[in-house]
This record gives structure tokens, sequence and C-alpha cells, in this order.
């Protein structure tokens, strides 16, 4: 069986006292885990360990740790993506998806055209659900870097939060009306590129007009329409293909 392995943000030697009870729920009735047993921890910024059980209880772990060592981002840049609240499940689908091949940042936001299976529900437990997915993501997929996560209003918001970050960047709206497809975009030094996907019901006319103002380059992911949860995975891959991250 392949080892387990476990966010654990303070990250220490020799030991670590875990009270994650949802983390040691998992360990201890799925994969029936028990003292003596390896595991993997990482810290969710690039810190990894090898660990082992020392004692589990139901509201409790203590991990031995042996050496700590930092393992490099396998990506040359940055990539953000910025998307709407789309249907839960397939949300959730979306930000797992993402996380598997290599995104570094989500940044969610409010369309005006939402769903209105979503419209009314309470987005805190959506965004608690949406992280936890997140985390298990990376558990199994071996990504070390846990994503940064904001949640926003509104796509202007998104966009001012986006403008307001440190660094150069590259910000491309993927809309199913652009005349160039994806495969057009230029090469650039920039070391944060940022990508914009829409809702089922596509952009309204504010945001297009937003986007417009802020004069971002428009793009066709391909000559199919896709759907709001597979939009933004396909376009991470094609820029991962396009700057040449090798996947």
């Amino acid at each position: 069986m392949r080892t387990p392995r476990i966010l654990c943000e303070a990250l220490r030697s020799p030991s670590i006292h875990y009270t994650n009870i949802k983390q040691i729920q998992h360990l201890a009735k799925v994969l029936r885990a028990k003292p003596g047993d390896l595991v993997q921890l990482f810290d969710g910024k690039g810190r990894v360990a090898a660990g082992k059980i020392h004692e589990l209880t139901k509201t409790s772990i203590t991990f031995l740790v042996a050496e700590i060592f930092t393992e490099k981002n396998p990506y040359q840049r940055y990539y953000q993506a910025i998307f709407p609240y789309i249907k839960k499940e397939n949300l959730i689908y979306l930000s797992q998806k993402l996380v598997e091949i290599g995104i570094n940042s989500l940044v969610i936001f409010r369309p005006d055209n939402i769903d209105q299976s979503i419209a009314k529900k309470d987005a805190r437990k959506l965004n608690e659900r949406i992280e936890e997915a997140v985390v298990h993501a990376c558990e199994q997929s071996g990504c070390n870097y846990l994503p940064l996560i904001k949640y926003c209003n509104s796509l202007s918001d998104a966009l001012d939060c986006v403008l307001d970050e440190a660094g150069p960047k590259d910000i491309f709206v993927l809309d199913t009306i652009a005349d160039k497809l994806s495969r057009d975009i230029k090469e650039s030094d920039a070391k944060m590129i940022s990508f914009i996907t829409g809702p089922e019901s596509g952009f309204s006319q504010k945001e297009r007009l937003l986007m417009d103002q802020h004069k971002l380059l428009n793009y066709k992911i391909g000559n199919y329409i896709l759907r709001a949860e597979t939009a933004p995975i396909v376009a991470l891959s094609k820029l991962h293909t396009l700057f040449g991250e090798g996947l």
C-alpha cells in the first residue's frame, strides 16, 4: 500500500502532536493505520518529512519525524486560475483537478450569471468543501505546495485582488466569443500567468466591459465550447505546454 501523505503545517522534528479529527478518522477507519506505520508529512510550502505513527487515539496522533527537506516547485512560473462559483460538485471536481495538474493559486468569484442552484447557498460551507478538496488533492497527487485560495464577491473584486499582487504578470481571458485561439498566445517574461474563465451562461456584458477596460487579451481555448468545470483544466494544460513546462 502507498505511504499515506498528510498535510501538517507545523512541520518539525523529532515529534509532532496532531489533532485534526477528520484526518485521524481517515487514517484509523479508512486506511486502518496503526502505531509503527510510515507516513509522509508535508507543510504545503515545499517542506517534506518521513514520519512514523508513534501513538494513535480517537483525538490525536503523535508522529516521530526524521529529516525534514525542501522540495523545489517543479514549475518555472506561477499559475493562477480565476473562475466563477458553479454547481457544487462540479466546483469541487474542478478545484481538485487543477491541483493535480499544477495550479498555484485559485481566485473564485461570484459571477453575474450565477447558477441558481448555488445563488442563495451559504458560500462559507462551500468554501470549506473546496479547501478540504484541495488538501486531499495535494495529499493524493504528491503536490507539496498548497495553492493559495481567494474568494471574491465579483469579477471586479477578483481583478482588483490579482492586479494588486506584486510582480509582472500576464492575464488572459478565455472566452467562447474570442477571435484568436489559445495557441496564438505569445511567449513572455512574466513570472505569473493568470487566466479567467466564465460560468455556464457565459460572461455578462458588464463583465466583458470590465475586462475590456483592463485591456486584457481574449482567446478561445479551442474550436468547441467547453463546460465551465472543464475549461480551466484544459486552459492550464495548454498554458503549461505553451510556456514550456513539459507536461
